[in-house]
């Protein structure tokens, strides 16, 4: 989970995957919530809907590992490209019901402004997105509920 730029060659015979979020952004979507009731007398502020950006960088001795590397990678985001219940991390499991792995096809030159900006060669990589997490508001505020109901009818004349 290291920024790419910050990682180095190692010696010998390796093979190893980095995951690097490099951009996060509110999913606009889930952001018109409405208040969320808790009970009757307190509602919650709707959570943070967030969509996740990683770029997933393989690192390995030779160019054809580093090619089977990025190609298993991309294999088993491909056959669990939604998570549901138990496979949810315990911070996530009980706010939303699946999150779902995204590729997500940059141009090269997207590509190369990323690698630009860590100030590293460009390096072979793909872009995933993680949406959509959400991150609980503690923020609540009271609410008074209609107790009684009076009704008054008269006729039309």
């Amino acid at each position: 989970l290291d920024s790419p730029s910050s990682l180095s060659a190692s010696t010998g015979s390796y093979q190893r995957v980095n995951l690097y979020l490099y951009q996060v952004l509110e999913d606009a979507f889930a952001k018109k919530q409405l208040w969320d009731t808790q009970s009757a007398h307190t509602q919650r502020f709707p959570p943070l809907a967030l969509n996740l950006h990683y770029l997933l960088t393989p690192y390995a001795s030779d160019t054809l590992s580093a090619h089977r590397v990025l190609g298993e990678s991309m294999r088993i985001f491909h056959e669990n490209a939604i998570l549901k219940g138990d496979q949810l991390p315990d911070s996530l499991r009980f706010s939303i019901n699946s999150v779902s792995i995204i590729l997500n096809p940059l141009k090269l030159e997207e590509l190369t402004r990323i690698w630009n900006s860590l100030q590293t060669a460009y390096r072979l990589s793909i872009a995933y997105e993680v949406k959509v997490v959400l991150l609980e508001s503690f923020t609540t505020r009271p609410v008074s509920r209609t107790t009684e109901a009076y009704k008054e009818y008269k006729p039309i004349d």
